[in-house]
């Protein structure tokens, strides 16, 4: 599994887990962004054979923006809240 809300991961404990740090439904990073894309994909793959254990999760240490700003969580949000129509 390659997820993004690593506190769901905790609890459900899939087998074997990536977590990448970027925005609910944008797990593989920014639409158009092959490089990004590309490269979430071939290191989630990568890591495979590291795995020793059931339930094991594996943060890749990917961030949305480079500076580690957190600020798209104040744009998911209000993209949440207007597809809700708040």
């Amino acid at each position: 599994m390659i997820g993004t809300a690593l506190d769901i991961m905790s609890k459900v404990t899939p087998p074997r887990a990536v977590f990448v740090d970027y925005p609910v439904g944008r797990t593989f990073g920014p639409p158009q962004n092959r490089t990004r894309n590309e490269e979430v994909l071939s290191r989630s793959l990568a890591v495979l054979p590291s795995f020793s254990s059931s339930g094991e999760i594996r943060d890749l240490h990917f961030q949305w923006e480079a500076d580690g700003s957190r600020a798209w969580e104040n744009e998911l949000q209000k993209e949440m809240l207007s597809a809700r129509g708040d």
